[in-house]
């Protein structure tokens, strides 16, 4: 199972087990009944809640829901308003057929149904916006701001991908600033999957440039960080068909990879982010640039190459000590291939 993936199951028991704590809570507050039965409520909350996560954390991140997750913000949401009236007359068929042995429609217009689906439906539709603005800012960059971490300036040791389109200026040339846009926008799109299957987080796009980032003291962090290039290739080339129908052109990208320590700090004040500064951060840069002149996609530095095995399958060749622009010393650069 991927890192994702059991990222992906953990936050849908918590979030199913909170979901029925609510339920629970609500019984308690507010009965509806002479009679409470807690077990009742705990099962029919259980089934609504496992539908509702199922969709929120397992369909939503698949490649069916693309074309939803492509929505401007609203148009999203009230998607995800739609598909949540559907679990909740889902779950009154359900419980009707529990405790009647029958379905009974007329359980769909009872005010205890109203009052019960508008508590639901509050509580979900405020996690799923929830989850909506941690799409937009980051989950780690939403909670770091949150807890202040970065209110003053910390050291912390990072990888970088500095991963540029390549041949985007020939391309707007031949599509337009419009439709190479559209191109950027896609390529972006398409490859946040293989960034997230592999714990990268997405520190900011730049033009035709995306800046992910990874911390370079957790385990394994440089094998995921290698791997992801090779994902995100896959994953072009199976979205190569749709680029060429589209726009008769399958993107090529390069990609810079180094690591070191950095200082992070907030910055700004009506608009604030996360910012890292030091020539860990230049340095990848630079090395994205080295990937033109040797003509080849993908270049890793020797300084952070020595600090991982290579994953099965890949082999490094070194490409010799390069003078990176505005470095003192050389460095030597490695080409990985498959």
């Amino acid at each position: 199972m991927s890192q994702s993936m059991l990222k992906r199951c953990r936050l849908f028991v918590v979030l199913v087990t909170l979901t029925v704590l609510a339920g629970l809570l609500h019984a308690y507050l507010f009965p509806l009944g002479r009679e409470v039965r807690y077990g009742h409520i705990a099962f029919t909350w259980l089934f609504a809640s496992t539908l509702i996560w199922l969709f929120e954390l397992f369909f939503m991140p698949s490649r069916w829901a693309a074309p939803i997750r492509r929505m401007h913000f609203l148009a999203a949401i009230l998607v995800k308003v739609l598909a949540l009236c559907v679990i909740i007359v889902a779950t009154a068929m359900f419980n009707s057929v529990v405790r009647h042995s029958e379905f009974d429609p007329a359980m769909l217009v009872q005010s205890m149904m109203f009052q019960l689906a508008g508590f639901v439906f509050l509580v979900v539709l405020t996690v799923v916006v929830a989850i909506q603005v941690v799409r937009l800012i980051g989950g780690r960059v939403l909670l770091n701001f949150i807890l202040g971490k970065y209110h003053r300036p910390v050291r912390e040791e990072r990888i970088f991908m500095f991963l540029d389109l390549a041949g985007s200026t020939p391309l707007a040339e031949r599509l337009g600033d419009v439709k190479v846009q559209t191109l950027i926008t896609r390529f972006f799109f398409d490859i946040n999957e293989p960034i997230v299957e592999f714990d990268g987080e997405i520190h900011r796009y730049v033009g035709d440039q995306v800046v992910v980032t990874w911390p370079l003291d957790a385990d394994g962090a440089i094998e995921r960080a290698i791997r992801c290039y090779f994902a995100i290739a896959e994953k072009v080339r199976e979205m190569a068909p749709d680029y060429e129908a589209e726009f008769g052109a399958v993107p090529g990208f390069r990609v810079g990879l180094h690591g070191g320590p950095v200082v992070a700090s907030e910055c700004g004040d009506h608009k604030q982010e996360i910012v890292y500064f030091g020539d860990t951060v230049n340095t990848a840069a630079r090395i994205e640039q080295q990937c033109k002149a040797f003509d080849c996609p993908f270049l890793i530095s020797g300084d952070l190459l020595q600090r991982t095995e290579l994953p099965s399958g890949l082999r490094a060749e070194s490409k010799g000590m390069i003078q990176l622009r505005g470095r003192a010393e050389e460095m030597e650069l490695f080409a990985v291939t498959s």
